[in-house]
């Protein structure tokens, strides 16, 4: 199983890396670099800093900013940061190793190292939270609260973002790390089947439930060997389920745990019953819908239409779906943060940390942040998208096949649905593989098996998550 997980890790790795340009900057040789001079400099200090900053302050300050791996992106901001502000130095630090070097254990010696640093006082300013347990900082109030920040900044302005993600990413009505941008979690549809079948979806307010019992009317009205969902066992299933509503099942802040609840147990039973029905297999071919994650909207373009350049019989057109909540969630789209960055409450330079993040989030630097992930930015995403548009193609990014050289049409209802679906998101999904994960992969089998009660299983994840909580 924990093969499993560092599989599913490394190739979460690999998509986000990808998203990054090549360019390398030199560091040492021992990998995560280190300013000695960090304390002295009044960085990583134990002290409690200011928020409001001293920006336009001739006083020579620096900002320690750790990140897993290096970004062309904030390299770049640092750059042009330290360029408007002479007396502000941005130290990066990063693991000095190519993206396709990194392994598990350059992982858990980064997050070993980070923990220590952050628990000891001495940690960076700025931290990027991607690959870091967040809840467990917050837990231990190791991170500022920058929603507090928000409401004290009149040259914040909210409403220039989206704000439905910003609600999202909230824990106890705090925000404890700014991302720069998003990713978008949903389902392609076979919209060939479904249209040829008649029947009309709402997937603005649709349980898993009410999908198996859309994808079976579909299937018995298009004919062919089709089903919902392919390429997934239940145990998989129910672990998808719950990172995509993790917060629901698990307040990592009070470290509580929920699986002993009816919503759980209901979930369990909803994922049985799309099995039992046939609507979800372990196989592939016939699926109706398929997991999909969009970064930006080049790729939702190739998403939507690569399909219409298979050859036959496979040749279809596409649509993006949202994903169907839990019953009793309510309805909302689900997403994932990308470059979140947090900030140290000990820093002594929180108000210059966060004026650094406000500019990373500027149009200026959103500009520069090319296709890896959707902007936080509104005015961002759309000069993107209206830049996509106006294109008016968008070229396969496969290097060979069928779709080697082809180009994809774009239309202004392409754009329009897009952003329709942007500001339907509400969820966060939990991401980076865990004990929870693996937990859940393990026990839920006994239900799906026929071994357990779904009421047994769910106790039985109860006790082992809330040991896992509390260690």
């Amino acid at each position: 199983m924990r093969n499993t997980m560092l599989i599913l890790f490394a190739f979460m790795m690999v998509i986000v890396s990808a998203c990054s340009n090549a360019g390398r900057a030199q560091t040492s040789n021992e990998g995560l670099k280190i300013n000695n001079e960090q304390v002295k400099n009044g960085t990583g200090t134990t002290s409690k800093g200011e928020t409001s900053g001293a920006k336009n302050s001739k006083e020579k300050k620096t900002i320690v900013f750790s990140t897993y791996f290096y970004s062309d992106f904030f390299s770049e901001a640092k750059k042009r940061y330290e360029a408007k502000h002479p007396n502000i130095t941005i130290e990066l630090q990063y693991i000095d190793k190519k993206d396709n070097e990194l392994t598990e254990a350059d992982y858990e010696k980064f997050e070993k190292k980070t923990n220590a640093a952050m628990l000891s006082g001495k940690g960076p300013d700025l931290i990027q939270m991607d690959q870091l347990p967040s809840g467990d900082y917050v837990k231990k109030n190791l991170l500022a609260n920058i929603g507090d920040m928000i409401d004290k900044d009149p040259t914040f302005k909210k409403e220039q973002y989206f704000s439905n993600v910003l609600d999202g990413i909230k824990v106890n009505g705090g925000i404890y790390g700014m991302p720069m941008g998003f990713f978008i979690y949903g389902l392609i549809g076979n919209e060939t089947v479904i249209e040829k079948s008649g029947v009309k979806i709402d997937d603005s307010h649709w349980t898993w439930k009410q999908f198996t019992e859309k994808a079976k009317e579909i299937a018995n009205k298009a004919g062919g060997n089709h089903f919902a969902l392919g390429g997934m066992a239940p145990e998989h299933m129910i672990g998808n389920l719950v990172t995509d509503q993790y917060a629901t099942f698990v307040d990592l802040e009070s470290r509580k745990a929920n699986f002993d609840s009816a919503v759980f147990i209901e979930l369990l039973k909803e994922v049985k019953f799309m099995f039992d029905e046939k609507m979800i297999r372990e196989d592939y071919e016939g699926g109706i819908f398929y997991n999909a994650v969009i970064n930006s909207p080049e790729y939702y373009i190739r998403e939507v239409r690569s399909s219409e350049y298979f050859s036959d019989p496979y040749k279809k057109k596409s649509k993006l779906y949202s994903k169907p909540n839990a019953s009793g969630q309510q309805e909302g789209g689900f997403f994932r943060t990308y470059r979140t960055i947090g900030i140290n409450e000990r820093s002594a330079v929180k108000g210059e940390a966060w004026d650094f993040i406000k500019f990373m989030l500027s149009d200026e630097m959103q500009d520069h942040a090319g296709s890896s992930g959707i902007s936080l930015h509104k005015a961002s995403y759309k000069k993107v998208a209206q830049d996509v548009l106006k294109k008016g193609t968008v070229m396969s990014d496969q290097p060979v096949g069928p779709l080697k050289g082809k180009e994809f049409k774009v239309t202004q209802k392409d754009i329009d649905d897009l952003e329709k679906f942007i500001t339907r998101l509400k969820y966060p999904v939990q991401f980076k593989p865990s004990k929870i994960e693996e937990i859940l992969l393990e026990e839920s089998k006994a239900y799906f098996t026929g071994q357990k009660s779904p009421e047994a299983v769910a106790k039985l994840i109860q006790n082992r998550v809330t040991t896992v909580l509390n260690e």
